[in-house]
């Protein structure tokens, strides 16, 4: 039981990586007061948590009813990721960056940025959600093993909110210009990481 958790928190904290996303998430998180930085952890790993064990669950199955594989989502979740870093790079993510830090986001703004891009795919991308669904077969049809089997992705989702507070902490003792260039740089890195979703996917879809 204990080498099932440890594999499974090993694989996927790499699949999640809350340790090298935490600059990304500072440029998410610039500018935002203590209320919603606290609403934006709990509705983006809420949001990841329900994903990742919709597909722990369903995964397979949901797919195949619906006649979609997992490269489908690498391709269209590379297509969008290549919008933020378009966007990022430019300065055009945020309107809250004209905002001071006192000042809150409305909820609907909140909310959206919670599920996207945090949420997805940042926090439960394609590579997490294939991989929950393998480990959730591996695990075998043991209630005991699926739930020792899950619990790493549940723990590693809690070490990705704390990754996105910390950032929040990081964002605002940063001069503007720091996390500007910041902003730049992690977004070419989210566009690079962008054009490695959808090459894999088109790879994979004509086994190319």
């Amino acid at each position: 039981m204990t080498n099932l958790f440890l594999e499974n928190f090993v694989l996927i904290f790499v699949a999640i990586d809350p340790i090298t996303i935490l600059p990304i998430f500072a440029t998410f998180t610039q500018g935002l007061n203590k209320k919603d930085l606290v609403t934006l952890c709990l509705r983006s790993t809420f949001t990841a948590f329900m994903i990742l064990l919709i597909f722990w669950l369903f995964g397979s199955a949901l797919l195949q009813m619906m006649g979609i594989t997992i490269n489908s989502f690498r391709i269209v979740g590379g297509m969008f990721l290549m919008v933020i870093a378009y966007q990022m790079v430019f300065e055009q993510r945020q309107k809250r960056r004209e905002e001071t830090a006192e000042e809150a986001m409305d909820d609907e703004e909140l909310s959206s940025l919670a599920t996207f891009p945090l949420a997805i795919p940042l926090m439960a991308g394609p590579g997490a959600i294939t991989l929950v669904m393998l480990l959730s077969e591996k695990s075998g049809s043991s209630i005991e093993n699926q739930i020792i089997g899950f619990s790493p992705i549940f723990v590693v989702l809690i070490l990705n909110a704390i990754s996105l507070w910390v950032s929040g902490k990081m964002a605002k003792r940063l001069p503007t210009s720091a996390l500007s260039a910041l902003q730049r740089t992690f977004g070419l890195l989210l566009g690079a990481l962008a054009i490695e979703f959808v090459i894999e996917g088109v790879r994979l879809t004509f086994d190319i």
